[in-house]
């Protein structure tokens, strides 16, 4: 009688579970969502825009992407964002006017169903962009320091410098820089849109470095200024939705100590075998 009690207590245990793991949704606990941001983006190369500038982004940081595979976007307009390199980023690819690239995504409400391989969804966030502008009236930063594009010889303690032009519609700054050489970043966001110089460094010697800075209308920006933050389905994000006007510009850092006084050496010992072997 106890065996047999044993072994139906077992068979119903084993039913349970199974009758819990088909009842009961995928779990959402192996992905956690970090930050969202949906940009309406123009780009300028040190002060002059892009032939064909305007572009609609959305890219989503994961602190543990656990399962998730792909991000299938629905409403205002229809997408998929796939995993590349373990990151989810999308571009629509560029627009000459803003009001062609409206057309094709409206400031409307985008839902983002977050799904592994098999399209079991995780998660799903449901973000507007309803109450931005149509048309802003932004402007780029003007660059103090670096004064170009391509500038050379900058100190390896920089302090960059710009003036902000118009931006009556912007709220924000974002500030980016990269290492061309080993992808190193530098960033700073948001940041008060009175804000005018950048202390990044230290930076390496005789590298090339890449410059943007943004003047944003950012929507439910917080106070300080910070990035606004949601719950939905469980999950506590970070996310921003905004009109983006970037400005680029490259430069390189001085040269590395004694480059120029070898480079001067060999030059003269190049010089120095020639006429000992033509003697």
């Amino acid at each position: 009688m106890y065996q047999n009690q044993k072994a139906n207590i077992l068979v119903l245990s084993i039913v349970a579970v199974l009758a819990i793991s088909l009842a009961t949704p995928v779990a959402q606990a192996d992905l956690d969502i970090d930050w969202i941001v949906i940009t309406s983006i123009k780009e300028y190369v040190d002060g002059a825009a892009w032939d064909v500038p305007w572009a609609f982004e959305m890219w989503v940081d994961v602190v543990s992407p656990g399962s998730l595979d792909h991000i299938d976007v629905t409403g205002s307009a229809t997408f998929t964002i796939p995993k590349y390199e373990g990151s989810w980023d999308w571009s629509s690819g560029y627009y000459g006017f803003l009001t062609d690239l409206r057309a094709a995504y409206p400031l409307g409400a985008y839902t983002l169903n977050f799904q592994n391989s098999s399209d079991v969804s995780l998660n799903t966030v449901t973000l507007d962009l309803t109450g931005l502008s149509e048309e802003p009236s932004l402007n780029p930063v003007n660059f103090i320091y670096p004064a170009s594009d391509g500038a050379t010889g900058i100190i390896l303690n920089p302090t960059l410098t710009w003036t902000v032009n118009g931006g009556v519609d912007g709220n924000a700054l974002m500030m980016f820089l990269e290492d061309v050489d080993d992808e190193q970043f530098y960033r700073a966001d948001p940041v008060a849109i009175t804000e005018t110089e950048w202390p990044v460094g230290p930076l390496i010697a005789g590298r090339e470095y890449e410059l943007e800075v943004s003047v944003c209308e950012v929507k439910d920006l917080g106070a300080g200024p910070s990035w606004p933050t949601d719950t939905q389905g469980g999950d506590t994000f970070s996310y921003t939705l905004m009109n983006e006007y970037l400005n680029e510009i490259e430069f390189t850092t001085v040269p590395v100590p004694g480059a120029v006084f070898l480079g001067a050496i060999g030059i003269s010992m190049v010089g120095w075998l020639c006429r000992h072997r033509a003697q």
